[in-house]
């Protein structure tokens, strides 16, 4: 499997993404929400691609090594541990994947409503400035133009 696409390994990434940020409380878990962020920003940079790539390799590689055939047959208590030592050994790919899925996850409309955080864009419908006094700006307008006419 070394060297495939991140999509192709969409299950083993989605379960990545859960042992990270686990549903919980109402809020949805990493994988359900931020999947489809991480493979985008993986499909727009080359670099992500081979750094997932190489990451996923060791995720499985640590599985194996704690008894499993794969890092989704674990258990879910079992993968933190795994993850712990795919930190270890790619620490570069932990930092991309950690740092991905909270963008993910965070900006999401689903946690941003449970956190009430209104999800919509600022603009175009904008968000309510409170009116308040603004300073005397005519001494600044008054001394006209600071550049030349070409």
């Amino acid at each position: 499997m070394t060297g495939e696409r991140p999509s192709a390994r969409r299950d083993l990434l989605a379960a990545m993404l859960d042992a990270l940020v686990p549903a919980d409380g109402g809020f949805p878990s990493a994988g359900e929400v931020a999947l489809a962020h991480v493979l985008a920003a993986a499909s727009a940079s080359v670099e992500l691609e081979a750094l997932l790539s190489r990451g996923f390799d060791a995720a499985e590689t640590a599985a194996r090594a704690h008894g499993a055939d794969c890092f989704v047959a674990l258990a879910a208590d079992a993968r933190e541990p795994v993850l712990r030592r795919v930190e270890s050994a790619e620490p570069e790919f932990f930092d991309a994947l950690v740092r991905h899925t909270y963008d993910g996850y965070y900006s999401h409309p689903t946690v941003l409503a449970h956190l009430g955080v209104d999800p919509r864009p600022p603009q175009p419908h904008g968000h309510r400035v409170e009116p308040r006094d603004l300073p005397d700006l005519g001494h600044i307008s008054g001394r006209g133009p600071l550049y030349r006419l070409a």
